[in-house]
């Protein structure tokens, strides 16, 4: 009994370290906002309303309620996912979309915003027995061996039939303008930066063959190369970033990994006030504005976006997936995103799955539903991972934490390459001994 009580005793104050962290940065976002964001990209769709200051000081302490359900040890491989989400979205999409309505009409979407939240993160650290016909380690080495050798194959055609550029940060959203890539081709790249390239990383790291790494960073190079999408020269980065935090920092503690996820953000922010953000031509606002605007602001904001014109437009209704397009008409002769470009002049807005597949499917009522949809697909990655090391889910999982804070379900899952991955994870054998090299401690969600 006594040990019981002490169990529980430090679990709670664990919980509550970890509430009381997101109580601290939603107030470090909102300061943010409201004095560096805000007077740099001023317009109709961000800004901070001083005569609401009672209700962002409560938005500090009831959004990160909502995320509490997401539990302090990792026990599975989505939690990742959905922590980074809580960080990158969830907090600042209610502290920027507060300017936007009044009090009445916020107090109402921000119900189901909380709502969607929190099923989200009660479904993070789900899952189920699945049990595959697994595969013996030397087969399941040829079948990624084949799987590579297949990729690699395509990324030469790609390269010699495609238009390459490599092209300043600054200059990259410029030159998609020149992008040629299409069809089979868009999935392999965009799968090789959004999964297969983390994967690789992992495989790289799990079976010591370090001698692979320069072959991802030669795959990433060709991605940007081609797509002139900046992601794909920042995320070898933010891999290497999470696996080292994992290793070195945050292990199994949630609290930790929130941490590291806020890290860049809280490092950014305290630069710009001992520096300053009026040489819009230095480095530092480049690098400033690529980080704590585009990552941690461009997301939320796009809520401010996809609401307005989704409240003077027609909905979806889910027709902007590909396959519920064969019998629901889709309104749009073309993607959201390029709906989004050509009605604000903002380039391609993508945006997660709160606006695509909420807001534009069947408006706010439809968010609860969306998070459903969300946390079940987080609960299918964590019964295909089920069993495999936390090292291995720290790698795989630190672009995905990223990219699905982008796009909508359907193409986090198939044009990210998300499903795939997991596929190939599902079929993984659990005691081949590059898992059980890592698997020390024990995940507590462990294969049966």
């Amino acid at each position: 009994m006594i040990v019981s009580s002490q169990l529980s005793t430090r679990a709670v104050v664990r919980l509550l370290g970890l509430y009381l962290i997101l109580v601290a940065y939603s107030a470090a976002y909102e300061y943010f906002y409201a004095t560096q964001l805000t007077p740099l990209f001023h317009d109709e769709y961000t800004d901070f309303d001083f005569m609401k200051l009672d209700i962002y000081r409560q938005l500090c302490f009831l959004t990160p309620l909502a995320i509490l359900p997401i539990g302090t040890r990792l026990r599975a491989a989505s939690q990742l996912i959905v922590a980074a989400a809580a960080v990158f979205i969830f907090i600042p999409i209610p502290i920027v979309f507060l300017a936007i309505v009044p009090a009445t009409e916020f107090w109402q979407i921000y119900t189901l915003l909380w709502l969607t939240y929190f099923i989200v993160c009660a479904l993070a650290s789900q899952s189920v027995a699945l049990r595959p016909p697994r595969l013996s380690e030397h087969e399941y080495s040829l079948l990624l061996l084949s799987f590579y050798l297949l990729a690699g194959l395509g990324f030469l055609y790609c390269v010699s039939t495609n238009h390459f550029q490599i092209v300043s940060l600054d200059k990259a959203h410029a030159a998609q303008a020149d992008v040629t890539v299409k069809g089979w081709q868009g999935y392999l790249l965009v799968g090789f930066g959004g999964s297969f390239g983390g994967l690789l990383i992992a495989l790289a790291v799990m079976y010591r063959k370090y001698y692979l790494l320069p072959l991802v960073l030669l795959g990433y190079y060709c991605c940007y190369g081609m797509l002139s999408e900046r992601v794909a020269v920042l995320m070898p980065f933010w891999i290497a970033y999470i696996y080292f935090a994992h290793r070195w920092f945050f292990r199994d503690s949630i609290i930790r990994y929130v941490l590291t996820v806020m890290a860049p953000f809280a490092v950014f922010t305290s630069m710009a006030l001992m520096l300053g953000l009026e040489d819009r031509t230095s480095s530092f606002y480049d690098i400033f504005t690529l980080a704590n605007y585009r990552l941690y602001s461009v997301p939320a904001i796009s809520f401010n976006v996809y609401y307005n014109y989704f409240a003077l437009h027609p909905h979806t209704y889910w027709s902007h997936i590909g396959f519920i397009s064969n019998f629901v008409h889709y309104p749009y002769g073309q993607p959201l995103a390029a709906v989004m470009a050509d009605a604000y002049s903002l380039g391609n807005d993508n945006a997660s799955f709160i606006e695509t597949d909420g807001l534009a499917a069947a408006g706010p009522l439809a968010m609860p539903f969306a998070g459903v949809m969300f946390g079940l697909v987080m609960v299918g990655v964590n019964s295909c991972l089920r069993g495999l090391n936390r090292t291995l889910w720290a790698i795989v999982m630190a672009a995905a934490s990223v990219n699905l804070i982008d796009v909508p379900i359907g193409p986090g899952l198939i044009t990210n390459g998300l499903l795939l991955m997991s596929i190939l994870l599902l079929l993984a054998p659990r005691d081949a001994r590059w898992n059980l090299r890592y698997l020390n401690p024990s995940p507590q969600l462990a294969a049966p």
